[in-house]
């Protein structure tokens, strides 16, 4: 709600493009993983998104475009990331529902979801072991740069992509054909 009214301040009264890129991850095992942080992964990766646009609604209008970044773990078993990878199936079906929703108000929701990213999210590709792991699942050989997911981004956010709603866009460098 905090954020809304701040961008509510900032932008006024219409809103052509949301992205909600905020999220964290925490690999865990089933057994490890303890009720605050499955918690936590929800209230920021599916809470946190779901809220912002209920509460952004009144701004979007005719043309406007919403993304929300889900991820690779959404749809492929990799490493222990169960409680991450529900979250990011819960992103996909909020951009499902949320474009059926909107688009007789003409807004467009879709997602992006990449594998890999060199961020801070993605530390663990840094190692040798990391890294090897990383091209191992992937068709493209090199680990993906935020400008690879930028551009997925930028668009789905465009007039270019005026025709697609409701669909998640794998950003992942072809991982697990």
């Amino acid at each position: 709600h905090t954020l809304a009214k701040r961008v509510r301040a900032v932008v006024g009264g219409r809103l052509d493009v949301l992205v909600a890129n905020a999220g964290i991850a925490k690999a865990a095992s089933i057994e490890d993983t303890t009720v605050d942080d499955f918690d936590d992964l929800f209230a920021v990766n599916v809470r946190a998104p779901f809220f912002l646009v209920q509460q952004l609604l009144p701004m979007l209008c005719k043309g406007s475009s919403v993304v929300l970044l889900s991820s690779l773990a959404a749809r492929a078993a990799v490493g222990e990331l169960a409680a991450y990878a529900a979250t990011k199936g819960a992103v996909d079906t909020l951009v499902r529902h949320f474009a059926s929703a909107l688009g007789e108000r003409s807004v467009r929701v879709n997602a992006v979801a990449p594998g890999v990213v060199a961020t801070d999210m993605s530390s663990f590709a840094t190692t040798d072991e990391g890294r090897d792991y990383t091209l191992s699942l992937q068709a493209l050989k090199r680990v993906a740069q935020p400008d690879d997911i930028a551009g997925a981004v930028t668009f789905l956010a465009s007039d270019n992509a005026g025709w697609i709603t409701g669909d998640t866009l794998l950003v992942d460098g072809g991982s697990k054909l």
